[in-house]
């Protein structure tokens, strides 16, 4: 993925370039070539990583003098040849997709981005109107940040280049840290950064800048699609498998060869199988990365053997052995500690992670794909929102029928849950001891007592989770609760790949897929027996085996963390004890209660997965506040 990167500076343009170069520098991405232009006040620069064919004619930064227009954009554009036609331009295997953005700015303006298909982020300053403007795909792996003092406004697709400006005096942002703690108060997070001053454009949103006033404009609603009303099932299953299938094919186009990832899970074995089948015609092989458990033998006695899938390398091989064109790559990343991995992510993302547990094995895909040569890695990781959706049981329209075949499951599911959920909350938080168990969980996450007491930690957690136990009138309002959570997943695959000189793309994120997605009704997601998942099911019936399809139970991720982190006791107590020294660290971390925290992990001869990985989590922004702030 190409990155672009700009600098405008209010009073002169004397520092304009100097600005644009100490910005490239600072990212130090694989890349074939970096292109910068200026104008006047204005500059913009592209480093060019190639991602498909088309790429390597690209051509911007470029001004348009006749129209006082600067111009840089980079992506992938699916709607190619509907597009072109549309503008009655004829382009060819050397037109480049940034002059597709850039003449469909010039026919439509700001309202192009409603014209585009794909993976794509621009910028346009307009020296007519001195204003500035900036826009990223709805649903993809892209990120802009950008950041404005007084002397100007800058943004780049990485965050390190405005770290490094010299112009900005690296903050923590507080409030975010905490929030991305303790996972409190997610809901009010919204283009913020760890850095204070510094903001993400999201998904869906365009950037305007005049006079110094920053506006920002969602200009995508999935949630307005129109519902679509057919008597069979099977009907949406068909067409949403051929709009998916599009999706897939669009994302093959590739500079080098394509990978994927996959879990074993409904979501990436769909996307890997569709994958391999549409490869096949150019005789090519679909390589699958996968993270497996080191410690087997280990897991065979875990507790949570019953309810869980710890080890998914049977469902792996087998989606690969039904798709027959599919080479499964199994990593367990015995190479690559914990630590490191935590270590590499803040370097990498610039960021600590939520999932800070499972870094080391994301980031040894990565690794892997890198060193393999792959341009392209495929995912699935958006299909919780739409494919592989669960949809809400008590929505389901009453019917005699199914109540005469399942009578109790009917009273259960549709009359007693929705009065619970509406009228008994209060009675259920008594019964289950909510408040206790979340202050419990608060400390937990390690987070220091003063930090807690300032934002009301244990008050915004117990209240956020009584949203997810609350009576949801309309599903409408589920699927866009999947929308906002891959904003944040969106930026660490962007980060990710840029490091590594790939790009991730995610079919079940696709726009047409997306917006069919939200036209189905909710009942389309259960069969007549209260079996939910089943859009996906239908949409692959024959084609991936039924051990993956109808598989009930969840697959853990990193399940043999807790035997891992032992097993390198030395060098996490190490870790802890650097941190120990840290006074910035200790200022958020309960530091002293972490350390005797591990210690007691280390002699109890069995420890939830949860617990550990709630501790690691806590060391992980420790790390971070280490790395960035003493």
């Amino acid at each position: 993925m190409s990155l672009l990167l700009g600098s405008w500076h209010y009073s002169d343009g004397a520092g304009v370039s100097y600005a644009l170069q100490k910005m490239y520098e600072a990212v130090r991405v694989p890349h074939e070539k970096y292109e910068f232009a200026a104008e006047q006040q204005v500059g913009f620069g592209c480093i060019y990583t190639y991602n498909t064919p088309e790429s390597v004619f690209e051509n911007t930064p470029v001004f348009l003098k006749n129209k006082q227009l600067l111009f840089t954009g980079q992506g992938r554009i699916d709607n190619r040849d509907r597009l072109a036609a549309r503008l009655g331009i004829k382009i060819n295997d050397q037109y480049a997709d940034g002059a597709l953005i850039l003449e469909a700015y010039i026919k439509w303006g700001k309202d192009c981005v409603r014209q585009l298909r794909g993976d794509w982020s621009f910028a346009v300053f307009d020296y007519s109107t001195q204003e500035l403007f900036i826009a990223r795909d709805p649903m993809s792996y892209t990120a802009i940040y950008y950041y404005q003092c007084d002397s100007g406004f800058y943004f780049s697709s990485s965050i390190k280049s405005l770290l490094k400006l010299p112009v900005y005096n690296k903050q923590l942002n507080e409030i975010h840290f905490v929030r991305y703690l303790t996972v409190s108060d997610i809901d009010q997070i919204k283009h913020d950064t760890y850095f204070k001053g510094i903001f993400s454009i999201p998904n869906a949103h365009t950037l305007t800048v005049k006079n110094k006033k920053i506006n920002l404009h969602k200009y995508w609603r999935p949630e307005d699609t129109q519902l679509r009303i057919y008597k069979n099932k099977q009907d949406y299953a068909e067409e949403l498998l051929e709009l998916f299938t599009g999706a897939v094919q669009a994302r093959l186009r590739s500079y080098q060869s394509v990978a994927a990832t996959l879990s074993g899970g409904l979501d990436s074995s769909t996307v890997s199988y569709v994958a391999a089948e549409l490869l096949k015609s150019g005789n090519k092989r679909l390589t699958t990365l996968s993270h497996v458990p080191l410690f087997t033998t280990e897991l065979l006695n875990d507790r949570e053997k019953q309810n869980r899938v710890l080890d998914e390398t049977f469902f792996i091989r087998e989606t690969a052995k039904a798709s027959g064109n599919i080479h499964p790559v199994l990593l367990n990343s015995s190479g690559y500690s914990i630590i490191n991995g935590m270590r590499d992510a803040i370097e990498i993302f610039d960021s600590p992670a939520h999932a800070a547990a499972n870094a080391f094995w994301f980031l040894n895909i990565c690794k892997t794909a890198r060193q393999e040569g792959f341009s392209t890695l495929l995912s699935g990781e958006g299909g919780n929102g739409n494919i592989s959706f669960a949809a809400i049981d008590y929505l389901l329209p009453l019917k005699w029928k199914r109540f005469v075949r399942h009578p109790y499951r009917f009273l259960k599911t549709q009359i007693a849950k929705p009065l619970a959920l509406k009228y008994l909350n209060s009675l259920y938080d008594k019964k289950t001891n909510t408040t206790a168990s979340f202050e419990k969980y608060a400390f937990e996450i390690f987070a220091q007592p003063h930090l807690l007491e300032k934002y009301k930690i244990v008050d915004n957690i117990q209240n956020n989770s009584k949203k997810r136990f609350h009576y949801i009138p309309d599903v409408k309002e589920r699927k866009e609760q999947f929308i906002d959570i891959y904003q944040t997943r969106s930026i660490v695959g962007t980060a990710a790949g840029q490091y590594f000189g790939f790009e991730m793309r995610d079919p079940t994120t696709d726009v047409d897929v997306t917006e069919y997605f939200f036209s189905i009704p909710n009942e389309v997601f259960f069969d007549e027996h209260y079996n939910n998942r089943m859009l996906v099911k239908r949409m692959m019936k024959g084609k991936l085996p039924d051990t993956v399809l109808f598989e009930k139970r969840r697959g853990l991720q990193t399940a043999d963390i807790v035997y891992r982190a032992k097993s390198q006791a030395d060098e996490i107590t190490d870790t802890l004890n650097s941190i120990k020294q840290s006074a910035a660290a200790d200022h958020y971390i309960n530091v002293s209660s972490l350390i005797t925290a591990w210690q007691q992990y280390l002699q109890m001869p069995h420890v939830e997965p949860f617990g550990m990985e709630c501790l690691l989590k806590a060391l992980h922004f420790a790390l971070f506040i280490q790395q960035n702030f003493d």
